[in-house]
């Protein structure tokens, strides 16, 4: 599982034109599934790990002389949660100039696990959760406040 987060003023996905989640402040996290997870990586501890970490990062301004330091989580900060499902985080660009996605997810099991990730998230989360909608093609607008840009990968941080 890889997910790359952004610390953000506000974002937004739409679909078709129509705006289907929209956060203030908070982390839009793309989130992707890959081949080597499989339809059972929601059992693991790494998946809940994942959930604990986006919540818990501290990335976020605190106040007084924490103003501009890394101080907060997001659940110390209150802010928002938007999710967007993102199989392209498993791009293999090694070979030739197109990119191969044959380390993603199966679409068959990625699409139940994405909305396990999203009621995880949102059952843990103080703060509002939004998503994408899986396999849809969608318009992510982001204000990112840094920028502040992590990438979390559950093989290196959940081995």
């Amino acid at each position: 599982m890889r997910i790359l987060v952004q610390r953000v003023r506000e974002a937004s996905v739409s679909v078709e034109g129509r705006v289907v989640a929209a956060i203030g402040a908070g982390l839009l996290a793309l989130v992707g599934f890959g081949r080597e997870d499989g339809p059972h990586f929601h059992q693991s501890p790494a998946f809940a790990g994942m959930a604990r970490k986006l919540l818990d990062l501290r990335i976020f301004p605190g106040q007084g002389d924490a103003a501009h330091k890394f101080h907060c989580s997001l659940q110390d900060f209150g802010g928002q949660v938007l999710l967007a499902p993102q199989f392209t985080l498993y791009a293999d660009c090694r070979k030739g100039r197109r990119p191969s996605f044959s380390d993603a997810g199966d679409p068959a099991w990625a699409a139940g696990m994405f909305e396990h990730f999203v009621r995880l998230v949102d059952g843990a989360c103080h703060g509002g959760v939004s998503s994408g909608i899986f396999g849809a093609e969608m318009k992510v607008r982001l204000c990112n406040w840094g920028p502040v840009t992590i990438w979390l990968d559950s093989a290196r941080l959940f081995p």
